[in-house]
């Protein structure tokens, strides 16, 4: 099963969320202080095309409908290796009726983002240095559900690396339009596809009892599977025909048979033994062929063309017996 994480957009929604509420401040004609929210978008364009679409007389106009405006871009991701565990290790298990959903460890990196605000000014400059710079003392750690299946949200801290400033002046209308620059260093993580298995629904142990010098079956010992992965409902069944439990054959397999020697090997499924327990007898019924076996392979050594019929027999220790054969062509 194959999921996406989304965790790059998450941590990108978290970053424009922390500075969503970024403002200004500036009197108005009649003497009241009017505040003014900076709208901030996520954008891949260079922070001089900020504002695309807009002359140079609207950015220097003082139209505070047009300035100030910022833009958050993902600049680089770097893996962090001094973050690295184990990656084999299963986390964020999740069980419900009918399966177990889990993935493997996540991989640390490094995301680089580059938060661009242009404003008309250092007086507005300023105001916006003095919001976000004092917030990294050092790090702001922000909890984000990065991953899906994450029993609780993973806590990431972010690092301002450095502030740039950038003047663009417009001599013709006596103004300056100001880009400050904000590097900003997130310690996320990605993480690998949620796999699925099937839930157990019922457990049980075969009893096998020494009879001379076999083993017999002899009694179950069943439990359901509860939700919990609990043991529950215990009950034990005697058997009295041992008879009834023989091997079940499937195939014969082998791939591209040719003339020399070949592996094939058969499928099968044996409930009461190990399968050094059980005999098996591999003969070549028709064709220009031997076979030597051992256990549930075999090597086929093909002599000539035409059809080879192979067959296996499977005993086990109380004498219950199956055999499959199958038609090889070469």
């Amino acid at each position: 099963m194959s999921t996406h994480h989304n965790s790059i957009r998450k941590y990108t929604a978290a970053l424009l969320d922390l500075f969503n509420n970024t403002e200004i401040q500036y009197p108005s004609s009649t003497g009241n202080i009017i505040t003014k929210n900076i709208p901030i978008v996520y954008s891949t364009r260079e922070k001089s095309r900020i504002l695309e679409g807009h002359t140079a007389e609207q950015l220097a106009s003082g139209n505070t409908n047009v300035l100030p405006r910022a833009n958050l871009s993902l600049s680089t991701l770097v893996k962090t290796e001094s973050r690295i565990t184990n990656k084999n290790l299963k986390v964020n298990t999740v069980s419900s009726e009918t399966k177990f959903e889990y993935m493997y460890n996540s991989v640390p990196y490094e995301f680089t983002y580059e938060l661009t605000f242009m404003c008309r000014g250092m007086n507005e400059a300023a105001m916006i240095i003095e919001q976000i710079a004092p917030k990294f003392n050092p790090t702001i750690n922000i909890d984000i559900w990065d991953g899906i299946n994450l029993s609780e949200p993973t806590r990431i801290p972010v690092r301002l690396l450095d502030i740039g400033i950038e003047a663009e002046e417009y001599e013709e209308f006596s103004s300056n339009i100001i880009i400050l620059s904000f590097g900003l260093s997130l310690m996320g993580n990605l993480y690998p596809p949620i796999r699925t298995i099937e839930r157990i629904k019922e457990f049980k142990i075969f009893i096998n009892e020494h009879q001379d010098q076999l083993f017999d079956r002899r009694s179950i010992l069943g439990w359901d599977v509860n939700d919990s992965g609990e043991l529950v409902n215990p009950t034990t069944a005697p058997v009295s025909d041992t008879l009834t439990y023989i091997p079940t054959l499937v195939d014969i397999v082998g791939n591209n048979v040719i003339a020399g020697d070949n592996n094939i090997y058969v499928i099968f499924e044996d409930k009461d033994n190990k399968i050094t327990e059980l005999s098996f007898d591999w003969e070549i019924l028709s064709g220009s062929a031997s076979i030597v076996g051992d256990l549930d392979k075999a090597i086929l050594t093909v002599t000539g063309a035409g059809n080879i019929e192979v067959q296996v027999t499977i005993t086990d220790p109380f004498g219950n017996f199956a055999s499959i054969s199958k038609i090889f062509t070469v």
